[in-house]
């Protein structure tokens, strides 16, 4: 009898024990929110209120698929990763993030992510090579292990999905990130909708993004815009072209538009792309938005020649456009352009870097974008020239340029490091300059701003080192941007005449051996610091610089918690010759102190007139 009651107890020991075998694991591992997990005959169940485990202890070759239900608020790092035999997985719409390498070379066919998880590891979907179908939302980011956005995102490794659908609205950088064939966006998406799986903007006139598994790309008509971007965008900065294997392009016939800019990515412009062809079809685009594909796509002259022969034809060793577009120069001096011609095309003697000199005949009016930039061009006559083009003649060799009373505009770096360049004669019809306009050059800045009596506005590092010891700043400059005289070389005086309300606190640089004269009182002065703080020990040590403003009586610093100079202000002043102060505190005192502000003062009839606050962060 004691031998059959022992037989059935290890007969019952050995069934629990197959039982266990067969796949019945129960765990209760809990995160601090008692989130549990459970795998029972293949299906891998997460329930609870918070965040998952950290690792999900199971056999996982047992797993054939995840149940994550309604109150999980994340998926952790590598929670499945190397999950080989998962093919099934749900997300509920309370998971808000989901970490590194998540599904790392799972099986898994189909993957939806809710809308409102806008929080994705970097790899999470990488090598799942059965992937077909990707739902997520448009507008996520890409997160390291310690959930903080990365700047760079980069693409998915060994995944390629047939189609990715968007359940929000599209932040189009997003797409950089999938090897697939087809978008989808979500049906409200304000902005974009895509055409045959390629994101357009919502009215479907302007083409966005095309998906980088794309090997022929057809523009729907309709599309008016071709962003270039749209198949030249970055996987990351130092990442690759994502449409890597575009081979053709066709245009419609209702293009108007060629944008080398617009939708971009990283990248300051559009990159170049090589054996891309385009099919121009019935298209009739100008010949400027011509010579924009021609840079993007690295169209050589002779095959725009065979492609647009009715259009655009050789003259001599000249590529010309509709009789009036210099399309590409020569590289002879002089190179006597044809006459006829009324535009100098974008980057048209690009590569020339032994032109002298270039006549243009009287019929040229126009010089667009980097039309010389950084060519041997020495000289050169714009007797009938009405506009000159963003860098136009940036790096080039000329040393005199006499601008025409057409020319009531110089454009964002004109003639930016032209090193040789020391006289600028003008007209007296100047009335802007823009950004780095004539950047590292040599040019008379007193003789350019007391000739040039209608010029009002002066943009951002316009003059940027360029020598100068004494300038005026006549009453007619309205604005003047950050750094647009800023030169450390020199001990300089300025005098500004006029009202100071367009100009930039830092138009003449930071504590850039500059004394200030304001002509029109100290209320419209302002002081340039630099400053610096460290902690030694119990006490905090303040220091600050600035450049002399004259004909005041000192100066006021005050360090307080807020922007406004308004909490926890501690108050110190300098005297009218002094160009710098110092100050300690205890560290109960400096305590929560953010912003510094420094403004100088003058005696007026006994009464304080104070200068702009400047005011810095520390």
């Amino acid at each position: 009898m004691k031998n059959l009651i022992k037989g059935i107890m290890v007969a019952l020991c050995l069934a629990v024990a197959v039982a266990f075998a067969a796949g019945v694991q129960t765990t209760n591992v809990q995160a601090k929110k008692k989130v549990t997990y459970k795998l029972k005959k293949g299906t891998l169940t997460i329930k609870g209120k918070g965040n998952m485990p950290k690792k999900i202890k199971v056999k996982k070759s047992k797993v054939k698929k995840i149940v994550i239900k309604k109150g999980v608020k994340n998926i952790s790092n590598n929670a499945f990763k190397n999950f080989k035999k998962v093919t099934k997985v749900t997300i509920p719409k309370t998971v808000k993030k989901i970490g590194v390498n998540a599904f790392y070379k799972t099986a898994i066919k189909k993957l939806t992510i809710p809308k409102n998880c806008k929080k994705l590891g970097t790899g999470f979907m990488d090598y799942c090579k059965k992937l077909d179908k990707v739902t997520l939302p448009g507008d996520f980011v890409i997160t390291d292990k310690n959930g903080k956005a990365k700047t760079i995102r980069n693409k998915t490794h060994g995944t390629t999905v047939d189609t990715v659908t968007f359940n929000s609205k599209l932040d189009y950088d997003v797409c950089a990130y999938f090897d697939t064939y087809d978008f989808q966006t979500v049906a409200n998406d304000p902005e974009f909708k895509t055409f045959d799986g390629v994101v357009y903007t919502k009215d479907g006139t302007g083409i966005v993004r095309v998906p980088s598994g794309r090997d022929t790309l057809v523009l729907r008509e309709g599309c008016t815009t071709f962003n270039t971007y749209a198949t030249t965008y970055l996987s990351g900065k130092e990442s690759g072209v994502v449409c890597d294997s575009l081979v053709k392009i066709t245009l419609p016939s209702t293009l108007a538009k060629v944008d080398e800019y617009n939708y971009s990515d990283y990248s300051v412009e559009s990159r170049s792309r090589t054996n891309t062809e385009i099919i121009f079809g019935k298209s009739n685009i100008s010949i400027p938005n011509i010579v924009t594909l021609k840079i993007v796509y690295n169209i050589n002259g002779e095959t725009l020649v065979k492609k647009l022969p009715t259009r655009i034809a050789k003259n001599g060793n000249f590529l010309v456009g509709d009789s009036t577009y210099l399309i590409e120069g020569d590289d002879a001096s002089p190179s006597n352009v044809p006459a006829g011609i009324k535009t100098i095309c974008e980057r048209a003697y690009t590569g020339c870097s032994s032109i002298g000199q270039v006549v243009l005949p009287a019929s040229t009016e126009v010089i667009e974008s980097e039309a010389f930039q950084y060519t041997g061009l020495s000289k050169i006559n714009l007797d009938n020239i009405k506009d000159i083009g963003v860098g136009a003649f940036m790096g080039t060799q000329l040393s005199s340029v006499e601008l025409p009373a057409t020319i009531t505009t110089i454009s964002a770096f004109a003639f930016s490091d032209c090193g040789n360049l020391a006289e600028v004669k003008c007209k007296g019809e100047l009335k802007s300059v823009g950004s780095y306009a004539f950047n590292n050059t040599r040019i008379n800045l007193a003789d350019f701003l007391t000739d040039n009596t209608k010029l009002e506005k002066i943009d951002q590092a316009a003059f940027q080192n360029i020598g100068w010891t004494n300038i005026t700043i006549p009453e007619n400059v309205k604005t003047v941007g950050a750094y647009a005289f800023s030169e450390s070389n020199n001990n300089k005086f300025v005098l500004i005449k006029g009202s100071t309300a367009g100009f930039d606190m830092k138009a003449f640089g930071v504590c850039n051996n500059v004394t200030y004269q304001f002509e029109q009182g100290v209320s419209q002065a302002w002081v340039t610091p630099d400053h610096d703080y460290y902690k030694s020990g119990k006490k905090m040590k303040f220091y600050a610089s600035w450049d002399k403003v004259s004909e005041v009586n000192g100066y006021e610093i005050w360090l307080a918690k807020d922007k406004s100079l308004k909490k926890g202000v501690k108050k110190y002043t300098a005297k009218y010759n002094a160009k710098s102060a110092s100050a300690t505190l205890t560290k109960k005192k400096a305590k929560g102190l953010k912003y510094f502000g420094i403004r100088a003062y003058k005696t007026v009839n006994g009464k304080k007139v104070y200068s702009k606050w400047n005011i810095q962060k520390l």
